[in-house]
């Protein structure tokens, strides 16, 4: 009996042990389900308030640590820069300055030294740049080229009239036509001038832009309803047939498109400025209520620069490409006497009479120059800024 009583005991022993460690196990595997909760809740709850925190968070790392203050002093040299035309305008063409005007595109080396130039017969030349490439078309007629540094590289003349086009930094243009059939045609050419993609649309094509790698491109689209003027930007695939997307209808007539950074596309407007999804939807917007002066677009900011409709101010809108909510566009008051906007090296710049600044994204300013001649255009190429106006083209070295 004694035996019996302690192989009990033993096997009751024995019993308890493995009950014990049953119940460890399952308290650990409950602790690693809830601590695999915890972490995805905190994934949702940033994925989903991201938009109102993330621009404060950029605001923090983006803001320069003080203004820097040039002292606007001219280069000289081969400067100013005295065009043979009095009407003309600049552009940054990869490392070199060009200027176009109505019958000519003159390169200059960064040292204001003529490198080449080219001339053209067109009645209403519009000029189109995107890193080395340079588009002139002639607007409301038949023909455009395509040129670099060295050269045309090609030309063409159409059968029919062309209404706008776009160069992108692969050097694959898009030409958009007139039709018989159809409000607009868009014609895709690679960079030795083959016809690669032809788009047909049944509203006008008022702005392309095309995606980097050359693969495709965003354009925007007008029309009206009931008297009421709206536009919708579409996405395309140069590969396939049709649009990738087709957005909401946008109250405005837009004016300018690109896809940002953050794979969405933003509209600029006669009226405001939207942010788009992949799918069309709209994510952000603001609108305004005054003139746009300027503005400069490219995949990672967006800025404009607007003037008031009730008195004499101005003001600098920011918008940076991973703008997800309507408190994400930055708006800046800016001087009565501004003029215009460029985007460059990541900085926004204003220039306004006898001045020039430069904004981070977050709309912190980060340098400025005083300015002794009054311009009314410039572009910026490694460090430096070249500024036309009625006395030439100065070279203005300036670090932001």
């Amino acid at each position: 009996m004694a035996d019996n009583k302690k192989g009990e005991e033993k096997r009751a022993v024995h019993t308890d042990i493995k009950s014990v460690r049953k119940t460890e196990r399952s308290i650990r595997t409950l602790k690693r389900i809830l601590a695999v909760l915890i972490v995805l809740l905190i994934g949702l709850i940033i994925y989903t308030t991201y938009p109102f925190w993330l621009p404060m968070l950029e605001d923090i790392f983006d803001k320069p640590s003080e203004t820097i203050a040039n002292n606007g002093e001219l280069e000289s040299g081969n400067f100013p820069i005295d065009p043979d035309e009095d009407s003309y305008e600049i552009y940054a063409v990869k490392n070199n300055l060009m200027t176009a005007d109505a019958y000519n595109l003159v390169f200059y080396d960064e040292n204001g030294k003529e490198r080449s130039s080219y001339s053209y017969s067109y009645s209403n030349p519009i000029v189109r740049v995107s890193s080395k490439r340079v588009l002139v078309f002639d607007s409301g007629s038949y023909d455009f080229a395509v040129y670099n540094k060295s050269g045309e590289i090609y030309s063409k003349s159409l059968d029919e009239v062309i209404l706008t086009g776009a160069i992108g930094a692969d050097g694959t243009a898009a030409i958009v036509t007139e039709s018989d059939k159809y409000a607009s045609v868009m014609t895709v050419y690679d960079g030795d001038g083959k016809e690669i993609y032809s788009y047909s649309c049944t509203q006008r094509i008022i702005a392309v832009s095309i995606d980097d790698d050359g693969e495709g491109c965003t354009l925007c689209t007008f029309s009206s309803d009931d008297g009421e003027i709206y536009s919708q930007a579409r996405t395309l695939d140069f590969s396939e047939d049709g649009e990738q997307m087709l957005s909401d209808s946008l109250e405005c007539l837009a004016l300018g498109c690109v896809k940002n950074d953050a794979g969405n596309i933003v509209v600029v407007g006669d009226t405001g400025i939207y942010t788009v999804s992949s799918e069309g939807g709209l994510v952000s917007s603001l609108d305004f209520d005054g003139e746009l002066v300027s503005m400069s677009m490219d995949s990672s900011c967006t800025a404009l620069l607007v003037s008031s409709n009730t008195d004499d101010s101005f003001s600098l809108i920011i918008a940076q490409a991973d703008a997800q909510s309507d408190e994400s566009y930055r708006i800046v008051e800016a001087d009565s006497s501004s003029k215009l906007v460029r985007i460059a090296d990541d900085r926004v710049l204003l220039l306004s009479s006898g001045k020039v600044e430069s904004y981070a994204f977050s709309a912190t300013i980060a340098a400025t120059a005083e300015l002794e001649k009054e311009y009314s255009d410039m572009v910026y190429i490694n460090g430096a800024l070249y500024l036309s106006g009625k006395q030439g083209i100065d070279k203005l070295a300036f670090e932001m």
